[in-house]
């Protein structure tokens, strides 16, 4: 999972910049649940304390700020007398003099930008966050743009070569579903990708579900793709990434806790569950069991709309050992029994990038191919 870039500028001096910071932070929770920020104060750069979990009243006055949120933390570090929070070649960097830079790296990651009033200009990976922090979306940085903002300007430079591919995880999953990514929704692009899968499910069933969180916005697609009642199945008692932990106790727990069944869905019923990908295929088989043996489904088929992951990211993405990828240790004749669904239907890499290339959008599909 990447991490979540953010940039604050105040154009009318220092400010009170500890709503913008946390807000903005915690709006990209969904890319981890570690945040660092920091701010320059008019004089000189402070770190920030910013915990994730804690909504507190404080005040952090500054002319500007920057930070990231990322699963473990670790993805600001200094650059010269100043801060820069990135990943990959994208970042924000807050210089000595109070300036805020933002470089968008020719692919793989995006950066919004936009501006609050008169007051403030916003640089975020989420579109999302610009709007939630009271701001107007302006436009997405262009690949190899750099941005330099200051009291006195908002200089661009580069940004005019060929667009490389985004990640394709970044649409499928890590971004928000209500933040553009090069001026597209991404709730659109996953309705797509929803639409493709559905064309290649072949069985019929009572009832559409969706693993949480993420699954379930397909599984809604889905559901009314083959007009079949969508029933969300589980209660979530806390959020979860499960797919980026490397221990499979850990994630079976985090699992249990995402994913408590709701007996009335499925009872008597043949399900489809929908989930976004697969790894270690864990999450699939211990939600299918909850769904046949607490839920008393009679026949589980599940649909994946992403292709199996076969490698680590080669740009830095967390995720778990090549070894623990389902696809690499069993032959996919044979992944429908050790999941113990009835049925089980997923895109290939090439299905998944014809989708994005109707919509101008080319992705990286390299973790998914040998």
């Amino acid at each position: 999972m990447s991490a979540g870039l953010l940039g604050i500028y105040s154009f009318g001096g220092p400010a009170e910049l500890w709503p913008l910071i946390y807000y903005g932070l915690k709006a990209m929770s969904n890319r981890g649940e570690n945040a660092e920020a920091y701010v320059h104060t008019g004089e000189r750069i402070e770190k920030v304390e910013v915990d994730l979990a804690r909504e507190e009243e404080k005040s952090t006055k500054g002319l500007a700020a920057v930070g990231c949120v990322s699963p473990e933390g670790g993805c600001c570090e200094k650059a010269g007398d100043g801060i820069r929070c990135g990943f990959g070649n994208t970042y924000v960097e807050l210089g000595p003099r109070g300036v805020l830079t933002a470089h968008r790296g020719e692919e793989l990651w995006h950066l919004a930008l936009g501006a609050h009033g008169f007051d403030f200009a916003i640089v975020a990976t989420e579109s999302a966050v610009v709007e939630i922090l009271g701001g107007e979306v302006r436009r997405s940085l262009a690949p190899g743009e750099t941005l330099k903002i200051s009291q006195l300007s908002v200089e661009s430079a580069g940004g005019g070569g060929r667009r490389g591919p985004l990640c394709a995880l970044e649409l499928i999953y890590t971004a928000r579903p209500d933040s553009r990514i090069d001026g597209v929704e991404v709730a659109a692009t996953r309705a797509e990708v929803a639409k493709k899968i559905a064309e290649k499910i072949n069985v019929d069933v009572d009832v559409v579900t969706g693993v949480p969180e993420t699954g379930s916005y397909y599984a809604a697609h889905i559901a009314a793709s083959f007009k079949k009642p969508y029933i969300p199945a589980f209660v979530a008692t806390t959020r979860g990434r499960s797919a980026l932990l490397d221990e499979v106790r850990e994630r079976m727990a985090v699992i249990q806790l995402k994913a408590n069944v709701v007996e009335s869905a499925v009872r008597g019923r043949r399900a489809l569950l929908v989930d976004d990908s697969v790894i270690s295929g864990i999450t699939l088989k211990l939600i299918t069991r909850l769904l046949r043996e607490k839920g008393g489904a009679v026949e589980v088929h599940a649909a994946v709309v992403a292709p199996p992951l076969r490698r680590r990211c080669p740009y830095g993405v967390k995720m778990p050992p090549e070894d623990h990828m389902i696809f690499n240790a069993v032959s996919k004749d044979d992944v429908k029994h050790v999941l113990e669904v009835d049925g089980f239907t997923y895109l290939t890499p090439d299905e998944l990038e014809e989708v994005f290339k109707k919509l101008k959008l080319p992705v990286c599909t390299l973790c998914m191919r040998l």
